[in-house]
């Protein structure tokens, strides 16, 4: 599968996004989150007596944060292929047969995965610098790679 992959990748000049690239579009893709996630909570952030408070608030709503993780992924991808962070670096999700973007449910599979890396360390994104085509447990999970514009 990898040769023929490679082959494919070559013949098409498709070309793995560096290391670097995937670091700032996570990194852009997480403040976004933060920010929407903060300003929905907004107003009862401010109203909290205390910090305590406002911890409590944050927890009591974890549920909410995580969807919206999974919805902001899976929707950005399914639709344009990459986030506003991708976007952004010039890189793009692909489906490792067809090399198209990933429709909905492949994306969905692969926001989900994300969120079990967040929960395990981020071991599932440090696993990429060990494989060839640099794919996270969430890329090999939906047998997607992640390229150059």
């Amino acid at each position: 599968m990898n040769e023929k992959l490679e082959q494919d990748l070559a013949r098409e000049k498709l070309y793995i996004a560096a290391d670097s690239k995937r670091l700032k579009a996570f990194l852009a893709d997480e403040l976004v989150v933060a920010l929407v996630v903060f300003a929905a909570l907004w107003e009862p952030l401010t109203s909290a007596a205390d910090t305590e408070a406002q911890i409590e608030l944050i927890n009591s709503n974890v549920i909410f944060i995580v969807l919206f993780r999974v919805f902001y992924h899976t929707i950005f991808i399914s639709l344009y292929g990459a986030t506003l962070g991708k976007i952004w670096q010039k890189i793009f999700v692909i489906t490792q047969n067809g090399f198209t973007k990933p429709p909905l449910l492949v994306s969905l599979a692969r926001a989900s995965m994300r969120i079990v890396s967040d929960l395990c360390f981020f071991y599932g994104f440090l696993w990429a610098f060990a494989t060839p085509y640099r794919q996270t447990w969430h890329d090999k999970l939906a047998r997607t790679i992640v390229i150059n514009v």
